[in-house]
């Protein structure tokens, strides 16, 4: 699976990931402890009109409307969703 990085065209927004699966494309943010604020995140998905984003931090399994977190030590799973 080809993994593709995005960056606004200002500088000021930026996804760690970006995969296609299932069809869709999807955005992962990766935060190293527990900096929950996903600005760039959900400047993407307004941008692109993603239904989807994940992002990966040291916080427990959330569901939101648009955004799923996952625990680091669980991101083997990510395929699974």
């Amino acid at each position: 699976m080809p993994v593709y990085y995005w960056s606004a065209e200002n500088g000021r927004a930026e996804v760690d990931f970006v995969v296609q699966h299932a069809g869709k494309v999807i955005p992962i943010e990766v935060k190293a402890e527990e900096n929950l604020q996903a600005k760039s995140l959900k400047s993407y998905c307004q941008k692109y009109n993603s239904q989807l984003a994940l992002r990966t931090s040291m916080s427990d399994y959330r569901k939101e409307d648009w955004l799923i977190n996952i625990p680091l030590y669980a991101i083997g799973e990510i395929v699974d969703l």
